[in-house]
């Protein structure tokens, strides 16, 4: 969950701008990249790069890049709760 009313508005804009179009600005994801501040966020914004991807016929590396960087990044998340480091 965003931490507030306000990340929440932040996210859900820029959410709003890269859904709309078919090559979502670099600068609009760098952004929600460094607003992810836990695993929902960080799995909508996976699918919805995604779907980006699956509606493209030639679909962007760098948008691969960004979803697993995301994705690898949740994944040490998750062994890092399981081995109990804080």
């Amino acid at each position: 969950m965003p931490v507030n009313s306000l990340h929440d508005r932040y996210l859900e804009l820029l959410f709003a701008h890269i859904e709309r179009g078919a090559h979502p600005s670099h600068a609009f994801l760098d952004r929600v990249e460094a607003a992810i501040t836990d695993r929902e966020t960080a799995e909508r914004y996976v699918n919805l790069l995604l779907e980006l991807v699956e509606r493209q016929r030639h679909p962007s590396l760098r948008i691969l890049d960004r979803a697993g960087a995301v994705m690898a990044a949740t994944a040490v998340a998750d062994v890092a709760e399981e081995v109990g480091f804080p």
